[in-house]
């Protein structure tokens, strides 16, 4: 499939807004600082600007999915994740609604995009070796598993500690098998151009 490079949903796009969100939400500090108040308008601008940087970056992976073509069912669902998490809780920032509902909905969409980001950057990783390629699906799963037992959760309202532990280390685990993929990643790449 051809590169959709001329598509404006790049990963660039979502670099510039992430950095543009962060200049904001400085700008505010700094605001703040010299005017000496906080106003609760001022605090909502700028936790509005980390929140737009935040869904940006959770936007990056699936925007260069969807650049190269590849798995573009996960890039859309990537950007339409972040996109979505980000109006959710933006609004909620302004508009502070008091439904749980819209909380649960705005949670579970936000876990959508959290979770659409590491799988595409997963996704971007073409590891050679079998041991990598195997320890890259092992590590989407436990992904995946996390993300399922974190929506179910907020879904069920369940309260036992037991059980946010296995989401907990279920988290931990994705996140240290990320780590090692781009550690065996980063190796095979050095690798290489030693060999060159």
């Amino acid at each position: 499939m051809p590169l959709l490079r001329s598509n404006p949903l790049g990963p660039r796009t979502f670099q510039l807004g992430m950095l543009g969100a962060l200049v904001a939400a400085l700008l505010v500090i700094v605001a703040m600082v010299l005017l000496g108040e906080y106003t609760k308008t001022r605090g909502r601008l700028l936790l509005n600007f980390l929140v737009l940087a935040s869904f940006c970056l959770s936007a990056i992976p699936p925007s260069a999915l969807l650049w190269r073509g590849r798995l573009l069912p996960v890039a859309w669902a990537g950007l339409a994740a972040s996109g979505t998490g980000f109006i959710l809780v933006a609004t909620g920032i302004w508009f502070t609604p008091d439904a749980d509902s819209y909380w649960k909905t705005t949670t579970i969409v936000s876990i959508a995009a959290a979770s659409t980001f590491q799988t595409s950057w997963l996704l971007l990783l073409t590891p050679v070796r079998a041991f990598a390629r195997r320890l890259l699906w092992a590590v989407m799963e436990v992904s995946l598993l996390a993300a399922l037992l974190s929506v179910a959760g907020i879904i069920g309202e369940i309260r036992v500690e037991e059980y946010w532990w296995v989401v907990f280390l279920s988290v931990i685990a994705s996140v240290v098998g990320s780590l090692a993929l781009l550690a065996v990643a980063l190796r095979s790449k050095i690798g290489a151009i030693a060999e060159d």
